[in-house]
């Protein structure tokens, strides 16, 4: 009899922590309570992961998310068991070899994968000791994310590399080259960028018609030579999905690895327009304040608090 597939190990691991509908309706009136989700919940904290598997598409999401996983692991390794493959050293190079360019909720969801999957591991007695996904661990993909913070300031690339990441794109004939140089020099965040419509562009008067958060409407200028690289015949010049979304993110991320640029996000460039925007107000004579304003409206927000998450104004003057 041959080695079971990582599939199949994954998934008879996973069945071990599955609490099925007959059983969660027993828990409930065992311990009188209206959910078993909050009931089972560490402490009573959403972020802490649940003991059991209570649904359906939590258990296929898990599946696939582990299977992928191990596949790659046993690809660098050579190791075909879940026994041998689930050590800490081996998700670590799993994890450093494919995605390090992952979105956080992506990186997030893995992790909580992972650690069910131990549980039900240990249940097995397929491996033993404490869970290798843990604090030192969730530091190190976290790390991958310098720019995951989403409340800490993430001021742009250097002018020059800005630009170099758009050339290295578009030398690449990446399809994210134009998306990428519209954020540098509109502003734009990367749902705005994926929504946006023929019918948006002003080439008239060069504008964009963008809905922002919340539904708002703001509109941004358009660069006359940016204006021309856009068919605005499409309904939707790119796609406004949340694949196409990500592919962005990690095609910027990867480009700046490429060229040995330290830091890294798509999120960036969007700071590289709010600095060079307030740059130029402040040299048209503009009050600080006032450019601060102009600049916060520009990107979509309300406080103009905000704009010092984007623009160091020491460095910038």
């Amino acid at each position: 009899m041959g080695t079971p597939s990582i599939l199949n190990q994954v998934n008879a691991a996973l069945q071990t922590v599955v609490m099925n509908e007959e059983e969660q309706q027993a828990y409930k009136a065992k311990h009188q309570v209206a959910s078993v989700k909050k009931s089972l919940r560490r402490k009573g904290k959403p972020n802490r992961t649940l003991p059991a598997i209570l649904g359906k598409r939590t258990l296929s999401n898990y599946l696939e998310t582990c299977t992928t996983f191990f596949v790659r692991a046993r690809e660098l390794t050579g190791l075909k068991m879940l026994s041998e493959l689930f050590t800490a050293e081996i998700i670590l190079e799993t994890l450093d070899t494919y995605y390090q360019d992952k979105a956080p909720a992506t990186l997030r969801g893995l992790l909580s994968a992972l650690s069910m999957l131990h549980q039900a591991l240990r249940r097995l007695r397929w491996v033993k000791g404490w869970s290798p996904i843990n604090g030192a661990l969730r530091q190190r993909v976290r790390d991958y994310r310098e720019d995951g913070a989403v409340r800490a300031p993430r001021f742009g690339y250097l002018p020059e590399d800005a630009l170099r990441i758009i050339e290295h794109l578009k030398t690449k004939e990446s399809v994210f080259a134009l998306p990428a140089e519209i954020v540098l020099r509109c502003g734009l965040r990367r749902s705005e960028v994926a929504g946006m419509k023929g019918s948006d562009i002003d080439l008239v008067n060069q504008k964009l018609r963008i809905q922002g958060k919340g539904g708002k409407i703001r509109f941004v200028e358009l660069p006359a030579d940016l204006a021309v690289k856009l068919n605005t015949s499409k309904e939707y010049l790119f796609t406004p999905s949340q694949s196409w979304k990500s592919a962005f993110y990690q095609a910027v991320r990867q480009a700046a690895r490429e060229l040995g640029i330290k830091i890294s996000g798509l999120h960036r460039l969007r700071s590289n327009y709010a600095q060079e925007k307030y740059r130029k107000l402040r040299k048209q004579g503009k009050p600080d304040m006032a450019a601060r304003q102009a600049v916060s409206q520009a990107l979509g927000h309300n406080r103009v608090d905000v704009m010092g998450c984007y623009v160091d104004v020491k460095q910038v003057i």
